[in-house]
């Protein structure tokens, strides 16, 4: 990409966890400048202003925006609260990168969709595991016939409830994701969806399985379903009794790959050549050859400061960031981010059918008492 003439102006508008990974990955981008962030709590503004050496905290979005005119704001409020803050931001004349999941419905997702063409602005999606360094490898070797036509992928999120946030969501039957449509897995699910969408031609797959809740809690918890297309099939796995995991294996009709992104391995399995007890080895060898290249990639990458928790956060803040400053589509297409949305939505109507439910909780699409604070 050719350089860029100016830094552009990126504000943030929500201080809670995530924004911290936000600031993080923006502050290794030299093309950019973090001049505001805003939040309702002052006392939440400041510190993050404190920690990542911001000039400016706001309580109040219309003074962010006419004082210091942000190019791009990171919306990282509840999820009930970004459809209106987008369109918001567009219409004032700001590009927007929105955490997932992208709005509550795809009613909002279409209304945030329409604002971007009228306003001739840009958005983007919080889809940062599409940007993994591990994700784009794998997307490599299928562009280059590694493994062949994709025929099913396998995506694996472990979510262990007892963790940081899982525990003050099961904790507080108030809590903003406990309100959520499609609850707890309204504000997870679309990182092991979105690794399917993007291998996945179907755009209407057929929906199998469900959620179900552990006996402890008073909300579902767990989530197994299956997609069939006409030619492709996958199969996700939300669980939150087993060990925090991102696990995505894609199966092709050359052989598969294995991408797991907490670990930055990617393990390329072909189908053995060599007949009988020879394939044993042949298999145990092509197992070798994967763990020495991992272990000597990471090695790599350790020694250069290269390994990040969210390095596809960064990755995807750049590319989002270079197609501003240079004209080019965004990263991740209008109807890719729509076609999630719609997505989720069959999902949670598919698993409240299952088991007789019209709703994990009711929520209101309009703005709380907070957020018409802060607008």
């Amino acid at each position: 990409m050719p350089e860029p003439t100016h830094k552009l102006k990126i504000a943030l508008l929500g201080c809670g966890q995530i924004a911290d990974a936000h600031l993080s990955q923006i502050a290794r981008i030299d093309s950019v400048e973090v001049v505001a962030v805003c939040d309702v709590h002052e006392d939440l503004a400041y510190q993050a202003a404190a920690r990542f050496n911001v000039p400016k905290t706001y309580t109040n979005l219309d003074r962010m925006i006419s004082e210091v005119r942000p190019d791009v704001v990171h919306i990282t409020t509840p999820a009930h609260t970004h459809a209106d803050l987008s369109i918001k931001l567009l219409n004032a004349g700001c590009h927007v990168y929105v955490e997932k999941p992208f709005t509550l419905d795809a009613t909002e997702s279409a209304s945030v969709l329409a604002a971007v063409e009228f306003s001739n602005r840009s958005i983007c999606v919080g889809h940062d595991q599409l940007f993994d360094p591990m994700w784009l490898r794998c997307r490599d070797w299928i562009q280059r016939g590694l493994i062949g036509k994709v025929g099913h992928i396998e995506s694996i999120l472990g979510y262990p409830i007892a963790g940081n946030f899982g525990a003050l969501v099961a904790a507080n039957p108030n809590h903003s994701v406990r309100k959520l449509p499609g609850g707890l897995f309204q504000n997870t699910i679309s990182h092991p969806l979105y690794r399917i969408t993007d291998l996945m031609d179907e755009d209407q797959p057929k929906i199998i399985g469900g959620w179900h809740t552990q006996p402890e809690y008073d909300f579902p918890t767990e989530m197994q379903l299956s997609f069939q297309g006409r030619t492709q099939s996958a199969s996700l796995t939300f669980s939150t009794h087993i060990p925090p995991q991102r696990i995505t294996r894609v199966y092709g009709s050359k052989g598969s790959l294995e991408i797991d992104i907490d670990a930055q391995t990617i393990r390329l399995n072909k189908i053995a050549k060599l007949p009988g007890a020879f394939a044993k080895l042949e298999v145990s060898w092509q197992h070798l050859r994967n763990a020495s290249w991992n272990f000597a990639n990471n090695c790599w990458r350790f020694a250069k400061a290269d390994i990040h928790y969210f390095a596809g956060m960064k990755g995807l803040f750049e590319t989002f960031y270079g197609s501003i400053q240079n004209g080019t589509d965004p990263p991740i297409p209008p109807h890719q981010i729509h076609r999630v949305t719609q997505l989720m939505d069959r999902i949670f109507d598919h698993c409240r059918e299952q088991d007789g439910t019209s709703r994990i909780n009711n929520v209101s699409t309009t703005p709380n008492q907070e957020v018409s604070k802060c607008l």
